[in-house]
């Protein structure tokens, strides 16, 4: 075969890939209790944010929750990808999976940790507490309901990469600030 018809090959089965996705969630996920359950954990975060948020540290606090959403989604997609686990139910069929909690739950918590505990000793202490949410109540419950099945995954060992989160864009947030405020 040469590269065109790899290429040709590749698209087909994309193709089916993404019409097959598309058939499942029409005829499975749609409207179904959990696809309303999974939507209003998408929506809830971010109108809990709107009303909590401190619009003084606003760009800041966006700049880290987008850094939050980047990593998780790619962490996430990776595990997916490698069969370490899988989804059941899907909001949207054409997005990354499980886009209510990366999309939504995550930043959400990350951005208003950030903007209610400044100082980092305070701020760890949140993640790590945040992180033991993630991992040892909101995971299980997903598992129960039939939302998130680990496969080749021990959902305990998220715990440190919670925390590895919220540490390396408190960070990172800080020192993008920090030089733009050297330069003024």
């Amino acid at each position: 075969m040469d590269n065109e018809e790899i290429a040709n090959r590749t698209l087909d089965l994309t193709l089916e890939i993404t019409r097959l996705n598309i058939y499942e969630w029409r005829y499975l996920d749609l409207f179904t209790w959990q696809w309303w359950l999974l939507l209003t954990v998408f929506i809830i975060p971010w109108i809990v944010f709107i009303k909590m948020v401190d619009k003084k540290y606003l760009p800041e606090t966006m700049l880290l929750g987008t850094w939050v959403i980047i990593i998780s989604e790619t962490f996430d997609h990776i595990g997916y990808e490698l069969g370490m686990w899988t989804y059941l139910v899907e909001i949207f069929p054409l997005f990354p999976r499980f886009e209510e909690v990366n999309f939504s739950v995550l930043p959400v918590t990350y951005m208003l940790i950030y903007q209610k505990y400044r100082d980092w000793k305070k701020y760890i202490q949140a993640i790590a507490i945040a992180a033991g949410i993630f991992t040892w109540i909101c995971e299980p419950i997903l598992i129960w309901l039939n939302l998130y099945v680990p496969l080749n995954w021990n959902p305990s060992y998220g715990f440190p990469i919670y925390i590895a989160i919220g540490l390396i864009t408190k960070w990172g947030t800080q020192k993008i600030y920090s030089l733009a405020k050297a330069k003024d």
